[in-house]
């Protein structure tokens, strides 16, 4: 096993699946990225991946705005997410699929993820339908950063357009909409991002979670 590919400290609940994602993508070849993400670091949940190439991320990699959507919605989330079009980082188009993993007490603590580009197996399309075709779920927006800046960066971005305008222009009940927005992607689960999201907003941290308490978060 590539010792680049695996974190040195794993989480136990999730040593096991580390010989699974090696083994899938193995199977698939290069064009099937597996990665093993632990949810209790989501600044670097990345403690497995193999053929990385495909999203060009590496062990220590935060976990994608999806990953902590899920986080977020804990035990009443979904357990498994299977065959929904995604498109990687080089505009590819890929076949994704998500699969939760929980520990002895039932604590969601990581998930496995299967990124499957599509590009040469699209090509063959006429003898390849069975693995190209997606299934029925909804279209996902999921985004694989770099960084965990990034991802906040983007979580931030998409608040402010569901909003429609700029955060200083913001009133009372807009800014609290947009944190209860940002609440619900699970930004405020990435270590020091209350401290940060009130310092672009200026506002002290108790103001901010003040605006959380009204909206009910």
């Amino acid at each position: 096993m590539n010792k680049d590919m695996v974190a040195e400290s794993v989480h136990p609940a999730l040593q096991s699946y580390i010989s699974v994602a090696e083994g899938i993508a193995r199977t698939f070849g290069d064009f099937c990225e597996v990665s093993v993400h632990d949810f209790t670091n989501v600044a670097a949940s990345i403690v497995a991946i193999f053929n990385r190439h495909v999203t060009g991320r590496n062990v220590g990699s935060p976990v994608t705005n999806l990953g902590l959507e899920i986080l977020r919605q804990g035990q009443s989330g979904e357990t498994v997410i299977v065959n929904y079009p995604n498109v990687s980082p080089y505009q590819k188009k890929m076949k994704s699929s998500s699969m939760m993993i929980h520990d002895e007490a039932g604590n969601l603590v990581g998930c496995l993820c299967i990124n499957l580009d599509l590009t040469h197996l699209m090509m063959a399309q006429s003898v390849m339908d069975g693995l190209t075709s997606t299934g029925p779920e909804k279209e996902s927006d999921e985004a694989f950063s770099i960084t965990i800046n990034d991802l906040e960066t983007q979580i931030i971005q998409e608040g402010i357009e569901q909003i429609g305008k700029p955060i200083s222009a913001m009133n009372k009940d807009e800014r609290t909409a947009f944190l209860t927005y940002l609440d619900e992607k699970g930004l405020f689960l990435i270590k020091g991002a209350v401290q940060r999201m009130a310092k672009l907003m200026d506002v002290s941290k108790y103001t901010l979670y003040n605006y959380l308490d009204k909206s009910g978060t």
